[in-house]
């Protein structure tokens, strides 16, 4: 590619009290092998007694570095948009990293596509810092790329991630900036209006670096969980039963991930309304319905080698809670959840018992093992070591469960 058709890359990092991540962000983004990026950090008023600035002004004219009052994320990055010199925009989290290709391959796809204003999102692996273990996210070996590509598909599917796309600024232009008013889900918010009726590029290849600790976000901001409720539930309405059809090709299952996200996280006002709108969904495929389910259940016998097992979820946490929702309306409830947590064991969560792995190991040769966690690498290494020979992710279950209708018609059975 010759530097004149080189278009401008602007990589925006912004960061809060982030001195023990931010060089390693920072080198990322200089290491790209993509010759023609800008770099711009934005300290979001960081209280660390000038660590995180130091870092920053460290690198002197390699980057252009910006401070601000803290006002969260969303502003950062706007302050980033208002700045950016580039023609495409690249958000990269200050804890998390690229991959030396990560720019250089997204854009040589936007500009094979033919049109510079295409979207490109790809893979990407999560790195837990307890274990150094990492899962890659492999969505390309559990959905069609057509599926993946098809407007808010990826957002809504609970499986994108802000910093795996590149995106340009004409899309700004056309929905608008970042919601200042959002502090933890402004990316999803984001995402949703810029994918929405869209058509995007797929790269199945692992272009960066998810780092799963402590300190994210996710784990620090007290609004996190009403937020998510808030947020998805505002996308959902937005959304008509003809839309969700043309995206995600099966309505009711869609808007039950939806309520078993929620329920999950203990959104008892939003689950309220997300099940009046499964309530409304027509009941008039019921042997679609019958026959769906009758495949999902065939699909888990032949993992158990031809034999119907019984169900138990490693992990009784979110994910563990929204898969045992999504099984059972599908009217396969599952016997027991099992985790690490000494303090679960023996406790009823959301209806059925929780026991330690060595207790389940009892029954290791009744049960198939579902693998209820985000970064499944350690876990999977745990099953296999109690000796389960049946097993799956949730990850691998998820695209099953997507495709396979609910029962709706006994939908009182299961709703909750």
């Amino acid at each position: 590619m010759l530097k004149k058709e080189m278009p401008l890359v602007s990589i925006i990092i912004p960061v809060y009290n982030g001195s023990n991540y931010l060089a390693e962000a920072i080198e990322s983004a200089l290491n790209q092998t993509y010759e023609h990026c800008e770099i711009i950090v934005i300290n979001d008023g960081s209280e660390d007694d000038g660590a995180t600035e130091g870092i920053a002004k460290s690198y002197g004219n390699k980057i252009r570095y910006y401070e601000k009052e803290n006002g969260g994320v969303a502003s950062a990055l706007n302050l980033g948009i208002r700045e950016m010199k580039g023609e495409y925009f690249s958000w990269l989290s200050h804890d998390d990293i690229y991959y030396p290709d990560k720019v250089k391959k997204e854009v040589e796809a936007i500009l094979a596509s033919g049109d510079v204003t295409t979207l490109v999102q790809a893979e990407y692996e999560f790195y837990h810092m307890g274990s150094k273990t990492y899962t890659p996210t492999d969505f390309h070996k559990y959905y069609d790329v057509k599926e993946i590509t098809n407007s808010i598909f990826s957002v809504m599917q609970l499986q994108f991630h802000a910093c795996s796309a590149l995106i340009h600024k004409s899309h700004f232009e056309r929905v608008g900036i970042f919601d200042e008013s959002l502090r933890t889900l402004q990316d999803i918010d984001m995402w949703f209006r810029i994918f929405r009726g869209q058509k995007s590029l797929f790269l199945p290849e692992i272009l960066h670096i998810v780092r799963e600790h402590e300190e994210a976000g996710s784990n620090t901001i007290s609004c996190y969980e009403e937020e998510q409720g808030k947020t998805y539930l505002k996308m959902v309405k937005a959304l008509d039963y003809h839309e969700m059809e043309e995206v995600f090709g099966n309505a009711p299952a869609f808007l039950c991930r939806i309520a078993g996200y929620l329920k999950s996280y203990k959104r008892t006002l939003e689950y309220e309304e997300m099940k009046k709108y499964l309530q409304d969904v027509p009941k008039d495929r019921i042997e679609e319905e019958e026959n769906s389910i009758a495949q999902f259940r065939e699909y888990l016998k032949k993992i158990s080698d031809g034999k119907e097992k019984e169900i138990a979820i490693f992990g009784a946490g979110h994910y563990g809670i929204r898969i045992k929702y999504e099984l059972e309306s599908r009217g396969i409830k599952p016997k027991y959840f099992i985790d690490n947590n000494p303090m679960k064991w023996g406790t009823t969560i959301d209806g059925i018992l929780c026991v330690s792995m060595e207790e389940a190991r009892k029954e290791k040769e009744n049960l198939l093992i579902v693998l209820a966690q985000r970064n499944f690498t350690l876990g999977l290494k745990q099953v296999e070591e109690a000796g389960f020979s049946h097993y799956i992710t949730k990850q691998s279950l998820d695209a099953k469960i997507l495709h396979t209708l609910p029962a709706m018609s006994r939908i009182k059975e299961w709703i909750g």
